[in-house]
């Protein structure tokens, strides 16, 4: 895996193999805890089935591009729980990818950015209606000083295989301003302010051929950000953690010991950690992934609590933020993509007859 932070490269990239994918993830927590949302623009969305079905079928006189399985997909929460969820896979010409500025299009999402050499904005534009009734239209800033060069610069080089994890913004401050509404029921409105998350993912093979499962998250503490991953790969295990300052600017510690505990099952029959120990010479660090919200065959998402002890400056700090694990294996049986076509509407197919229902699709959040 190669990791930077580093604004220009922010832009869609060129992708060398069948099975390549790119995300652009967004997340934020309201400053009174009551909301959080995450957002991630796909171009070869990893998780639908139609791109994983033409990798299976692809022989070397028929390429599978990445760029016609563009997606978004969008969650919002309040008190822990789903009030909106989609995820669309959209038509290669309703898209547009920036390869030369940090902007793009899926259907009617938008990403735009602006920066010069001390700060960086993004918003973020949603528009959307669901089979189900359900809306969302409205905006997401983030605004943020921009990280010094060579913030985070892992030394392992990047070519035609690999992961890429660019932290854009570790930390930004975020402000939402949307409107929620579905048939028979009033409009709902969301106006907070908050912390908010940016970073951009990318690799030019099957994520299920460059690791085997995958722990990651971020906590903004009074003092810091704290951003880590645990990665078993092919070949070897691999962490890190990193506390970075709250203007993006320096690197505080690193946590180079990490322990997996408390490991049980989710109903798919996905086997997790809830308790993450970070920890260095100095200090100890404990990732308690408390609140499940969202839970799937391969993939899940925590609010999480986290807590940084630094007994020699008498230091005890505590942070709510957003963790996840992903077990990318299982993003291909087939025994699962009944599950997985419920959630993921393709643009140029009937709705699955579950989204169409207000309920049903409900039941699937």
């Amino acid at each position: 895996m190669q990791i930077l932070s580093n604004y220009t490269k922010d832009v869609r990239s060129p992708k060398f193999k069948p099975g390549a994918y790119e995300w652009w993830y967004f997340d934020g927590i309201d400053s009174t805890g009551t909301y959080s949302f995450v957002i991630i623009f796909y171009e070869g969305n990893p998780f639908s089935t139609r791109y994983i079905q033409r990798l299976k079928n692809w022989n070397r006189s028929d390429d599978v591009y990445p760029e016609e399985h563009p997606a978004v997909s969008i969650s919002i929460y309040k008190d822990q729980k789903t009030i909106y969820y989609s995820f669309t896979e959209f038509e290669k010409e309703d898209c547009e990818f920036d390869s030369d500025h940090p902007n793009l299009k899926v259907g009617r999402h938008r990403m735009h950015s602006v920066a010069d050499e001390n700060k960086i904005s993004y918003q973020l534009t949603l528009n959307e209606q669901l089979p189900s009734g359900d809306e969302i239209r409205g905006s997401i800033t983030y605004e943020s000083p921009r990280p010094s060069d060579g913030l985070l610069e892992e030394a392992q080089s990047f070519d035609e295989v690999g992961h890429l994890w660019n932290l854009v913004q570790p930390r930004a401050d975020v402000a939402v301003d949307l409107l929620i509404s579905a048939r028979a029921e009033s409009t709902r409105q969301i106006v907070f302010e908050g912390r908010g998350y940016h970073d951009h993912n990318m690799g030019n093979e099957p994520m299920r051929n460059e690791f085997n499962e995958w722990y990651w998250g971020r906590f903004h503490f009074e003092m810091g950000t704290l951003v880590y991953y645990v990665m078993d790969r092919k070949n070897e295990k691999q962490h890190q953690a990193w506390l970075l300052s709250p203007d993006n600017a320096e690197l505080i510690a690193t946590y180079p010991t990490v322990e997996l505990q408390d490991e049980g099952w989710n109903p798919f029959g996905l086997r997790t950690a809830r308790k993450l120990m970070l920890s260095n010479e100095k200090a100890h660090i404990t990732i308690q992934q408390a609140r499940v919200l969202d839970s799937g065959p391969f993939y899940q998402r925590f609010s999480s609590d986290s807590f940084i002890n630094i007994p020699d400056k008498d230091i005890m700090q505590v942070a709510e933020g957003i963790s996840e694990y992903i077990r990318p294996d299982r993003i291909y049986w087939r025994t699962f993509w009944p599950l997985v076509n419920m959630r993921i509407r393709y643009s140029n197919e009937s709705p699955h007859w579950v989204q169409r229902s207000k309920r049903l699709y409900r039941w699937t959040w």
